[in-house]
């Protein structure tokens, strides 16, 4: 019986890591989850003392339109 299970659980592993096709999706998504738990973690810490969460606040939002401005083409 635990043969079988493994068996069949080593052909559901084979087959996920074969099949790529929404991968880069996924990896994407959870740059962006990293991306904003790191954010919220500064914003966190940061909360005590408003100029500097300002200050943090603001050159991300600065990154941010640039970024977005190179997508567009601005």
């Amino acid at each position: 019986m635990m043969t079988t299970m493994m068996q069949k659980l080593f052909v559901r592993a084979s087959f996920s890591l074969r099949n790529q096709k929404g991968a880069q999706s996924i990896e994407w998504i959870a740059l962006a989850a990293v991306v904003l738990a790191v954010l919220g973690a500064v914003a966190t810490f940061f909360s005590k003392d408003e100029n500097v969460g300002n200050a943090v606040s603001n050159t991300l939002s600065d990154v941010i339109e640039h970024i977005g401005d190179k997508i567009t083409g601005n």
